[in-house]
């Protein structure tokens, strides 16, 4: 058995989500999977080292043909339409961890009414259908993704009577992934706060921003009610991680939601002072050290769509620290936060909630550490092992569920012809 794991995030030091779940994704099929030849496939030249049972190699656009034509399973969050030459004897499996669709409507609302906005959402739309119709088996973040794939799936014709005899479930098709979390032991390799990074005292209390700051994160209701805080006392800091996100440079720049919150930082007076920006993105292996120094987390976003569907990856790393975290109310980690006692969770804008909730952790230490306790109690279930339980399973029995790859065939040339077409709409509309 030859399984392919092809990243579409970078592998190295300024690893983000994509990247760290098919890092991930290899080690476990490797130690999971009896016999399997594992190789975890990286965007341009490869950095990180060689990883136990696991082939690293680069791939560049279409150089990733060969890779897919000399493995049996191949894992991708981006199935690619050259893959159709390949359809008929690999099997796929579509990694659809987050909804594309769901977050570029948001990414594209300063385009709102504009010809640009609806290239991509046609665009977005006919690699969604490309996706799951190429996919012998898909895997998604959470269960409310899983329902919303299966009315998509439901609605193109990829579900019929005999997958349904089969498995009434569904969960040898689609079935839920979530991330993981980070492997490494709780053990500080430096000290990169308290005391040594200017503005931060030893005494204070920390709250760290662990992650991007992307369109739909709503920085503002935290900052003012940073702001409500600094007006009473002066040992609560904040630390945003994660300013300029990969992958993602090119098309947003710092972006508009982090220009509106480091300006706003500076008119309220917070800026150098109770906050600081770590400008860029801080390699994956040295944000364990921000994670052990801090105190807490948050995470203030929206209540929209992206939100409903979304399953922050930021999240998990606060967990495995054991941060305490304050997060908006609307998609399921916070529903987790909430149910297991794990931080606080708030109204989407509330700032007196959100101060109330860093005054709480900050002073009632019998709360604080029972939010410690109960993360402590769910960090088991949350292993990377446990996650990937539905993918090893399927990469043992290499036996899809799925419809019939001659009844997905024609449907199939036809959605990659409509992505391909979307695609070259998309790049005339961007040059202009």
């Amino acid at each position: 058995m030859r399984i392919l794991v092809l990243s579409r995030g970078v592998v190295a030091g300024d690893m983000a989500g994509p990247g760290n779940r098919a890092y991930h994704m290899a080690q476990v099929l490797a130690k999971e999977v009896p016999g399997a030849e594992v190789t975890l496939a990286v965007p341009g030249q490869v950095e990180q080292p060689q990883l136990p049972g696991v082939q690293v190699t680069p791939y560049s656009g279409f150089s990733a043909l060969s890779l897919v034509s000399k493995h049996d399973i191949i894992i991708s969050s981006g199935l690619m339409p050259q893959f159709v030459l390949n359809f008929k004897d690999k099997l796929f499996v579509a990694d659809l961890f987050g909804q594309s669709f769901m977050e570029w409507l948001e990414l594209t609302t300063s385009e709102s009414g504009g010809v640009k906005r609806m290239v991509w959402m046609n665009k977005n739309h006919a690699y969604t259908t490309m996706q799951l119709t190429l996919a012998d088996f898909i895997l998604c973040a959470n269960e409310r993704q899983r329902d919303s794939y299966i009315g998509m799936m439901a609605a193109l014709g990829l579900i019929d009577p005999e997958m349904y005899d089969d498995d009434a479930t569904l969960r040898r098709c689609i079935d839920v992934v979530p991330h993981g979390l980070r492997r490494d032991e709780m053990i500080r390799d430096q000290k990169v706060l308290k005391g040594v990074y200017a503005g931060i005292n030893e005494g204070d209390k920390v709250i760290l921003w662990n992650g991007g700051m992307v369109h739909w994160y709503d920085p503002e209701t935290f900052l003012r009610a940073l702001h409500l805080l600094a007006k009473e006392r002066d040992d609560i800091k904040a630390i945003f991680l994660g300013t300029f996100y990969p992958g993602l440079g090119s098309f947003l720049g710092y972006g508009q939601r982090f220009e509106s919150a480091f300006q706003l930082s500076k008119d309220l007076g917070l800026y150098q002072r109770s906050v600081f920006f770590e400008f860029g993105w801080v390699p994956h292996a040295q944000v364990k050290n921000f994670l052990l120094e801090s105190d807490m987390g948050i995470c203030t976003y929206l209540d929209n769509l992206e939100t409903r569907y979304s399953h922050r990856p930021g999240f998990l790393d606060l967990m495995w620290a054991e941060l305490p975290i304050i997060c908006t109310r609307g998609d399921v980690l916070a529903e987790m936060v909430a149910q297991r006692g794990l931080g606080a969770v708030v109204a989407e804008g509330d700032v007196v909630a959100v101060a109330d909730a860093i005054r709480r952790l900050v002073d009632d230490q019998a709360f604080y550490e029972q939010c410690q306790e109960n993360l402590r109690a769910v960090k088991p279930s949350l292993s990377w092992e446990v996650a990937l339980e539905p993918l090893v399973r399927f990469c043992r029995e290499a036996n899809p569920a799925s419809a019939a790859k001659r009844d997905r065939f024609l449907p199939l040339l036809s959605r990659s012809a409509e992505y391909v077409l979307a695609s070259v709409l998309d790049t005339v509309m961007q040059r202009q």
